[in-house]
């Protein structure tokens, strides 16, 4: 075994035995963990920690994978992420804090529990319920799976990637297990610092070895003849017109209206101290994001043409480059990799815990008469924790797929929620009916597109999908009986109240 080797193998069991600290030691906390509603949404979750369990979510495996390989495949049509990104900023501000104080005032932790609440459908409830757990998987799926080659190229080898997707699932479902959302949001922020630092040390590395600065780095990438630089507008362009304007709206609709309604997303509403720390995080994310993230994402993209490394798989280019001008280097951006994804991981086996046991076991009970204990609730967490991160790793092992291809089919997935979550808060004449069907109709097609690989006039499925959902929702409404006066005056009570303490206040 080369001393390479036996470093990488030092790294990953330091990174693991960090991650137990933080998500068993200084983030776990009793009292919220054994609390029901605690389990899944913590018990407040101040800016620091929120702002970076959001992060860590969003930013999972794709930013060292993914995202670098699309500009290296692909050229610089990904940067158009820095425009969507302020779309979810836009609707955090206008959704995030209506959800926090709904949730803080009416006990909701799902989704599908604030979409229930307003329409009174548990039939509803159920359809938003399962179509978010089906696309929870292929995120997870992706994550698992990046993990899984990461930790076989870290070791190359010596851990195979099998072995890799395993302990991936195992250490995350551990802590989650027994710390739930407050163990895993301490874990994020541990995890969300470190991915970035490595970023952008990742740069300055290949900065240094292209030589010229970063002016002499771009020169490079434009002399080695791809036009990666040019934005495309045709399919007949160079890099076969990905980035075509039709792609890029697909993209700008799937990422950022899926990237805000993914539920452990619209959770972090839920779980903010105040409706005030989330205004702050719309303030500051999407800056965080452009300048922070993206931009060296783009480099390392773009380092990989200037350095002239060469690999079959795009999404590696990150791992390649660097393993090939700095080795020792190359085992911090593994572990980088691992952080991404695995922080994904974990938020992703909370709120899919919470959509089994808070949308399914509880109604069932309830519909029983039967009354269930604090314990019972955490009990049934704790193994839908285990069955779903089980179920996932098998998925994961399977097949494994571009990281970009799971990623955006889950985001395309959950935007369909936009409709139910826009008629509750915003348009009085919606109704359950419109609400399901459009939702329904919604998932369908992008599953259908999806598996048969249609991209219908050059559109994404996500597109189609959420053109459907949207044109259903609408027509069905109009068709059918919206929910009474009375019990929308219930419902926006908090927000009502809200509004005149402000008002009194002012005056």
């Amino acid at each position: 075994m080369s001393t390479h080797t036996i470093v990488s193998l030092l790294a990953l069991l330091a990174y693991s035995a960090a991650m137990l600290y933080v998500g068993l030691g200084a983030g776990y906390d009793k009292g919220i963990a054994t609390d029901r509603r605690g389990f899944f949404i913590g018990g407040g979750t101040g800016y620091f920690i929120l702002f970076f369990t959001t992060a860590a979510t969003w930013f999972s495996t794709w930013i060292y994978m993914g995202a670098p390989g699309s500009f290296y495949k692909n050229g610089i049509g990904w940067i158009a992420g820095a425009s969507w990104q302020l779309l979810i900023m836009f609707l955090m501000g206008i959704f995030g804090t209506r959800f926090w104080r709904l949730s803080r005032s009416h006990g909701y932790v799902t989704p599908a529990d604030l979409i229930d609440g307003y329409y009174q459908s548990d039939g509803l409830r159920k359809t938003v319920s399962i179509g978010q757990l089906i696309f929870c998987f292929p995120y997870i799926m992706a994550q698992i799976s990046g993990v899984g080659l990461a930790v076989e190229t870290l070791t190359s080898g010596v851990i195979p990637f099998s072995i890799g997707c395993i302990y991936s699932a195992a250490i995350v479902c551990f802590y989650v297990y027994f710390g739930g959302f407050r163990s895993q949001a301490w874990v994020d922020t541990m995890q969300g610092i470190m991915f970035t630092l490595i970023l952008w040390v990742t740069v300055g590395i290949m900065v240094h070895n292209g030589g010229g600065g970063v002016a002499g780095f771009f020169a490079s990438v434009e002399a080695a003849g791809t036009k990666l630089l040019n934005y495309v507008t045709s399919p007949d362009g160079p890099n076969g017109g990905y980035w075509t304007w039709k792609m890029y709206l697909s993209f700008f609709l799937i990422q950022a209206i899926g990237g805000y309604f993914a539920p452990y997303v619209w959770q972090r509403s839920y779980a903010a101290k105040s409706g005030k720390t989330i205004l702050k995080i719309t303030g500051t994310l999407g800056f965080f994001y452009v300048f922070v993230i993206m931009t060296p994402v783009m480099l390392v993209g773009f380092g990989g043409v200037a350095l002239g490394v060469a690999t079959e798989n795009a999404d590696n280019i990150m791992v390649a480059t660097m393993t090939q001008y700095a080795p020792y280097w190359a085992i911090f951006v593994v572990v980088g990799i691992l952080a991404a994804g695995m922080s994904t991981i974990s938020s992703i086996l909370v709120t899919a815990s919470s959509l089994i046991t808070c949308d399914f076991y509880l109604p069932a009970m309830k519909k029983r008469g039967r009354e269930v204990e604090n314990d019972q609730v955490v009990k049934v967490g704790h193994i839908s924790t285990i069955v779903i991160a089980v179920a996932a790793l098998i998925l994961a092992m399977i097949r494994y797929q571009g990281i970009v291809l799971l990623v955006n089919t889950a985001l395309a997935g959950f935007m369909q929620a936009l409709t139910p979550a826009f008629g509750s808060l915003f348009w009085k004449r919606s109704t359950k009916w419109g609400a399901g069907c459009g939702f329904a109709a919604g998932i369908i097609v992008v599953l259908i597109f999806t598996a048969r690989g249609i991209n219908f006039a050059g559109f994404a499925p996500g597109f189609w999908g959420i053109v459907c959902n949207v044109a259903l929702f609408v027509v069905v409404s109009l068709l059918t009986q919206p929910v009474s006066d009375e019990h929308r005056k219930a419902f926006f009570a908090p927000l009502v109240a809200n509004k005149t303490r402000k008002s009194t206040t002012c005056e």
